[in-house]
C-alpha cells in the first residue's frame, strides 16, 4: 500500500525573528512619537518661518530626540561610538532634509498655498518611508557591531 503525502500548495514563508519583530516594534513607537515631535515643532516653527527652514530646525531637533531614544530603547542602550552617532545624525539630517524638502516642493507645484497642517501631514507621511529605511540601516549596522565583537 502507497502513502500518499499532501504538501502545500504555496511554500512556507520563513517565520521572522522575534528579537526583530519586537526591535521594529519599539522603533515603531519611537518613530511615532518622534515624527509627532517634528511635526508639532513645525507647526511651531512655521508661524515665524517658511517651510524649508521651519522643516530643517524640526528635523534637527528630533532626530536628535529620536536617535538617542532608539540608541536607549529601541537598541537596548548598546554602546556605540559618539564621533559614529554624530556622523549619523549628520547622515539623517541631511538625508531627511533633501527628502522632506523635496516633499514640500511637490505638494507646493500640486496645490496652490498649501496649509501649514498640510505640509505637516504631508511631511509627517512621507516620513514613515524614511523611517523604515532608517531601521534597516540601523539595524543593519547593529547587527555588524555585534559581529565584530
Amino acid at each position: 500500500m502507497t502513502t500518499m503525502v499532501l504538501t502545500p500548495a504555496f511554500p512556507r514563508l520563513p517565520r521572522a525573528d522575534a528579537a526583530v519583530v519586537r526591535q521594529l516594534a519599539r522603533y515603531g513607537v519611537v518613530g511615532v512619537l518622534g515624527t509627532t515631535v517634528s511635526a508639532l515643532l513645525y507647526l511651531l516653527f512655521r508661524v515665524w518661518w517658511d517651510a524649508v527652514p521651519a522643516n530643517v530646525a524640526a528635523l534637527v531637533l528630533s532626530t536628535v530626540a529620536s536617535t538617542e531614544a532608539n540608541r536607549r530603547f529601541t537598541f537596548r542602550g548598546a554602546p556605540i561610538d559618539r564621533v559614529r552617532e554624530h556622523l549619523q545624525n549628520v547622515g539623517t539630517v541631511a538625508f531627511y532634509a533633501v527628502y522632506s524638502s523635496a516633499v514640500l516642493l511637490l505638494l507646493d507645484a500640486l496645490i496652490d498655498d498649501p496649509t501649514a497642517l498640510q505640509e505637516s501631514v504631508t511631511v509627517a507621511a512621507a516620513s514613515v518611508l524614511g523611517g523604515l529605511a532608517r531601521f534597516t540601516v540601523l539595524s543593519r549596522l547593529k547587527k555588524h557591531e555585534n559581529s565584530n565583537i
